[in-house]
């Protein structure tokens, strides 16, 4: 396993301040991050990996004057691993809480998230994009930035009806990788909702891995004609069943999950043999330039020069900031004194600082471009 252990900047300055310090010792809030990053790990880029550091930094040293105003100070450790040892979540989370991790921030994948939760069950966490149904039974210290997939899934099947025009009737098929929690549970609830949207499910092909197996799969799709094909999966998989479609008979319109990505990150922005490919994806997380906008530390981050310079911020690095945020508002706001106090307060108001901020962002891939549609309300 690979960490980062990150040191807080001392921003204060002056001899007043220096004072406040000596005579004040701050209480540590530890708070760790547990995420799939490891070096050898494949499907997370370096840039990735450097985004969500940075993003650390930047947060911690933005708000470490207000926390020392409140009397805290914060620790943080960073534990990445490979995501196809996701035991490692849990694992992982089991020695963090033993440390007296005040909170832990969890993996960005249902499976991985729900495994962290089952090794520290009462620490608070948080994920920044877990979308499970499963997630949202997990009790009250334990939240996910991003909205439920039975939110997200109602979302995409009305973006998806709208997007097929001058028919009444309109059918879909589902590709969906079997071995990922979330895109099961999406494809499920996009089931669900279909009916209400007047769609008609033709059929369904599970897959597994990265790169599934396509050209059964290409087969099947030009013989069922349908005016939707849904991959509610991670990129790779998902860009490589689009590739596959690439010059058939059939141009239907793909519907993703939030797992497809966005413009800066993710194999669907670009990919290749994906020119001719029409979509509609759904995610949990705006833009970083309108997420930004949205809470008082992210407008602080916009007016600033050089922020993240050589460092593209990716979805997960906003939702860090605004974590970062929203927990030094709910330290100082309740001023708890120890871990125990602090699980007391995050199991009370948890999930109101913490989950669904944003709703649900609509993308558009047209050209090989992943664009920003828009955001819809997280409700049923």
């Amino acid at each position: 396993m690979f960490k980062v252990v990150l040191a807080t900047a001392v921003l204060l300055s002056g001899s007043a301040a220096m004072a406040v310090q000596k005579s004040s010792p701050k209480i540590q809030v530890r708070i760790d991050f547990v995420e799939a990053l490891a070096p050898r790990d494949t499907t997370s880029s370096e840039r990735f990996q450097r985004d969500y550091v940075h993003a650390i930094l930047t947060a911690k040293s933005l708000t470490e004057k207000r926390l020392a105003s409140c009397g805290y100070e914060l620790k943080t450790e960073t534990s990445f691993y490979d995501s196809t040892d996701p035991i490692q979540a849990r694992e992982t989370a089991a020695k963090s809480s033993a440390a007296g991790a005040w909170m832990i921030v969890g993996p960005r994948r249902s499976n991985h998230y729900l495994l962290l939760a089952q090794g520290s069950p009462e620490t608070p966490t948080v994920s920044l994009m877990a979308s499970a149904k499963e997630v949202g039974e997990l009790g009250p210290l334990h939240q996910s930035i991003s909205p439920l997939n039975s939110v997200m899934a109602k979302v995409a099947a009305k973006e998806a009806a709208s997007g097929i025009r001058n028919k009444v009737q309109k059918t879909y098929f589902t590709v969906v990788n079997e071995d990922c929690v979330a895109c099961m549970d999406f494809s499920a609830s996009f089931d669900a909702h279909s009916k209400s949207y007047k769609l008609i499910k033709l059929g369904e092909a599970r897959v597994s891995g990265d790169a599934p197996e396509t050209s059964s799969l290409q087969e099947q799709i030009e013989s069922l004609r349908p005016d939707i094909v849904l991959l509610p999966n991670y990129s790779k998989s998902a860009a490589r069943v689009m590739a596959a479609l690439e010059g058939s008979k059939v141009s239907p319109l793909f519907v993703g999950g939030d797992g497809w990505g966005d413009s800066k990150y993710g194999f669907v922005q670009n990919g290749e043999h994906l020119a001719s490919a029409t979509g509609i994806t759904v995610r949990g997380l705006p833009p970083v330039e309108e997420g930004m906008k949205s809470f008082p530390l992210g407008k602080k981050l916009a007016t600033l020069e050089n922020v993240g310079v050589d460092t593209p911020w990716s979805g997960p690095g906003l939702a860090i900031v605004r974590l970062i945020d929203r927990t030094t508002d709910l330290l100082c706001q309740n001023r708890p004194k120890h871990a125990a106090g602090f699980r007391e307060t995050f199991r009370l108001a948890g999930r109101k600082t913490y989950s669904a901020p944003w709703g649900v962002s609509v993308y558009r891939l047209k050209n090989g471009i992943l664009s920003y549609q828009g955001m819809r309300k997280a409700q049923e």
